[in-house]
This record gives C-alpha cells, structure tokens and sequence, in this order.
C-alpha cells in the first residue's frame, strides 16, 4: 500500500509531504519522563508522565497548546496512590493487558494498552497492540481510539515503581 501523499502551499512553493501517523505531543513538563503516551485518532494526545526523581505520576490530555485535563491537579508524593494499576498476561497464544485507572469529578478513566499474538495471511505470528482511553460517565462508556504507531513507552512501567496502588487481588510481583 502506497503512504498518501499531501500538498500544502508554502508561500509560493509547492510543498509534497507524505503523510505519516501523527506523533504525539510533548505534554511533558520540564524534568519529567514520559512512561506512556499515544495520539488519539482525532490528533490529541493521552501522555502519563513521572515528575523529576518519581516525586508524582500525572496523566495529560490535549494538545501542546491546549491540554485540556491535568491529572491529578496537585503534583506531589500522593498522586501515585490515585491510580490503580491492573494488569493480564497470558501465553501461547499470547495476551498481554495493561490498564490504569483513575477517577475524576465523578469520571472513570481508564488508559489501555493491550498486545496479543494474531496470524497475517502468510500465518506468520504478529502482534498487534490498540492503546486507548475509556471514559466511563454515569454508566455510559465511551472508547477514545489511540494510533498504536505512535505509542511512546509502556503502560507496565508504572507498576515497577511500586507506588501505585494494585487492582484488588492483583498481589505484588504476579501477574
């Protein structure tokens, strides 16, 4: 499959750029590490950032020049135990779930990150992943599609900080 291509006046020259998955924004603060971040199908960004030295966990969602949900508002040493952190694997075939949740003004969250192993049409094993964030309001669920290709990092790694707090009957070091 041939990428798209895409024109775009440029003063007075004609500019050909082919076109590519967005990437996602840099919604990280100065001395932050960002752990897991995507663009979303409609080009915003879902980015889960460490502050300097693991001091707070905080998730970002928007634009670089709009990041229209901070979470949590305070940045400090208590916002890790406000997600919770759940996580499968299985093998043969293989299967691999992350989630993260947090709540918000009455709002469910839920940021995912999912892998499992799949056969193409030369039944050859791939593995696909979908990142996504699902926003659950008064029992309505609804499902913000991530660009898998422009995932940055991994959603598991949160759980090696050992400060987030674990799904009930998620016991520390099982999967």
């Amino acid at each position: 499959m041939k990428p798209s291509s895409t024109f775009c006046l440029l003063g007075s020259s004609l500019l050909l750029t082919a076109s590519a998955p967005p990437k996602p924004a840099n919604l990280s603060w100065a001395g932050e590490t960002v752990i897991f971040s995507f663009a979303t199908k409609t080009g915003k960004t879902a980015a889960l950032c460490r502050g300097p030295k693991g001091a707070y966990l905080v998730y970002r969602f928007g634009t670089a020049a709009n990041v229209e949900l901070q979470y949590p508002a305070k940045l400090d040493a208590s916002s890790w135990q406000k997600f919770t952190y759940w996580s499968y694997q299985r093998g043969n075939p293989y299967l691999g779930i992350a989630e993260l949740k947090f709540q918000n003004q009455g709002v469910q969250y839920t940021i995912s990150d999912h892998t499992s192993a799949q056969y193409d049409k030369q039944h050859e094993e791939i593995y696909p992943r979908a990142v996504s964030i699902w926003v659950t309001v008064k029992g309505k669920e609804v499902s913000v599609v991530g660009n898998s290709d422009t995932a940055v990092g991994e959603l598991d790694v949160v759980r090696n900080d050992h400060k987030v707090k674990l799904e009930k009957g998620m016991a520390e070091g099982s999967e």
